[in-house]
This record gives C-alpha cells, sequence and structure tokens, in this order.
C-alpha cells in the first residue's frame, strides 16, 4: 500500500481523453489465462455506450486472437492494448481508470492480486463470485460481485457504477481503506506476532 495507493491520473501517456469512462484490465493474454475472462469483458463493452473505453495490460501468445476479436465486435477504436508495463506504469493505469474488471470465469483464479492493486489505488472493482477473489472484493463494499460468466450482469454492474459518480466515489475510498486495514504488510506482520506471542505465552 505504500507503493500502491491513490495518485493524480496520467492517461496521456495512454492517449485516453480526460473525460472518457474508462474501464481497465489488467492478466496475462495466454493459454494459461484464459479463465481471466477478457472475451466476457469484450461482450459487456459492446452493449455499453460507446463513450467507454478499455485498457488491457498484458501480452501473450492470445494477444492477436483477443485484438481481432475486439475489432470483430467493432471495439477497434475502443479497446487499447498496451502489453506488459512496469510497475510505475501499472500504478499509472489504475490511476488513470475509473473502473477495475476482473471477469475471470473459474475457480482457477485463486486470490487476485490485480484486483487487490486496484482497490489499493482507490479504484472500484467489478469481479465474478469466486472463493477467493471474495477475499479480496467486498460485495457493495469495495465493488461489486456477479455470477461468473453472465454478460448481462457484468454488464449491469458496470454501467451501474460508471452511471454514479458519487457510488464510485464511495467505492474507491472504501477500497483503498480496506487494504490498507486488512492486507498492508504491517498488519500482517502484526498479527503473526499476536500469534507468536500467544503461542510463546501457552504452557506446552
Amino acid at each position: 500500500t505504500d507503493f500502491f495507493c491513490p495518485g493524480p491520473r496520467t492517461r496521456e501517456r495512454f492517449s485516453i481523453g480526460a473525460d472518457t469512462p474508462l474501464l481497465l484490465f489488467v492478466g496475462g493474454l495466454d493459454r494459461a489465462h484464459r479463465f481471466k475472462g477478457l472475451p466476457l469483458l469484450f461482450q459487456a463493452l459492446a452493449r455499453l455506450p460507446r463513450a467507454v473505453e478499455l485498457l488491457v495490460v498484458g501480452d501473450g501468445d492470445l494477444r492477436p486472437s483477443y485484438e481481432d476479436e475486439a475489432f470483430a465486435r467493432g471495439l477497434g477504436e475502443r479497446v487499447h492494448f498496451v502489453g506488459r508495463l512496469d510497475a510505475l506504469s501499472l500504478r499509472d493505469a489504475f490511476r488513470s481508470a475509473d473502473l477495475f474488471v476482473f471477469p475471470s470465469t473459474n475457480r482457477a483464479e485463486a486470490f487476485g492480486l490485480a484486483a487487490l492493486e486496484a482497490e489499493a489505488c482507490g479504484l472500484p472493482v467489478i469481479a465474478t463470485q469466486l472463493p477467493g477473489v471474495r477475499t479480496v472484493v467486498r460485495h457493495a463494499e469495495t465493488g461489486f460481485l456477479v455470477p461468473p460468466k453472465d454478460v448481462d450482469a457484468l454488464e449491469a454492474a458496470i454501467a451501474m457504477v460508471l452511471q454514479d459518480a458519487t457510488l464510485r466515489q464511495r467505492l474507491g475510498e472504501r477500497a483503498c481503506a480496506m487494504t490498507a486495514e486488512t492486507f498492508s504488510w504491517d498488519n500482517h506482520i502484526q498479527g503473526l506476532m499476536n500469534i507468536y506471542q500467544e503461542l510463546c505465552a501457552s504452557p506446552f
């Protein structure tokens, strides 16, 4: 949370307009990460207003096919593939977006580090109701959870948050606070110390 934290937008580096509603996806674009659900996000984006755009961070052997699919769906000018980013650039991407979308399709998504990094930057998250993801995204508190592979629910949740600036701000503020309260290294270290102290104080 010292590194992934709220900060100024730097959209010009991604060639995104200042007033453009911007979604962000971060994940591997390879066969091992098909479960990340990017095609579902394309389907949802195609139903959203044309002003909404998507920044895709990641790379892999499926990137060309994903780029082809985006064009085939008429999203060529709305989806921006930027490849892998270094840590500073990734933080800029989180800070520049309005909403992080995490549409994983099955339990292969065991946690969701990218979603946690997004929340640390004050970004609300739309994610799927998977056991590991629920430990990171709190429904109606730091974002919204939708059923896996449910494009209608995914679209509706994205639209709701994009259309309500007050809701978006509240979710983002709570997301940032939650990561500091629950997932910071200091809190983890203190928790471990408490456990060790309890064990050392117990009779053997």
